[in-house]
């Protein structure tokens, strides 16, 4: 996952410094939940998938959606599911909470990373 490429659209009032550290923060969490689906490993199946991590002021915790899929389902589930997990395991900095926001998180499946 290449945090430095993540894009976001902040809505106003919401800090860039925020952001950018949420986004680090996710893209380390998600590291500890990747897996490689393994019909995608026998198939040869790589791409890149990118999920919208989308932040509510009344929503308790973010919604994430596919926002770019790479063409295979179990890549674009599996990257989407880890987010999930990243999400729910890591803290929302103090200066974005009660903020809408939307972040684009790229995750990368290689088969070299697949081994």
């Amino acid at each position: 996952m290449d945090a430095s490429a993540a894009a976001a659209a902040p809505s106003a009032g919401v800090s860039a410094d925020d952001l950018r550290q949420y986004r680090i923060d996710l893209a380390i969490a998600s590291r500890r939940f990747k897996g490689y689906p393994a019909l995608a490993r026998e198939r040869g199946w790589e791409g890149r998938v990118e999920v919208a991590v989308s932040v509510s002021a009344w929503q308790p915790r973010p919604q994430l959606s596919l926002a770019r899929s790479s063409g295979h389902a179990p890549l674009d589930q599996q990257a989407v599911a880890m987010l999930e997990q990243a999400a729910t395991a890591t803290l929302l900095p103090a200066g974005l909470r009660g903020r809408d926001f939307r972040i684009l998180l790229p995750v990368e499946f290689t088969l070299d990373d697949a081994r």
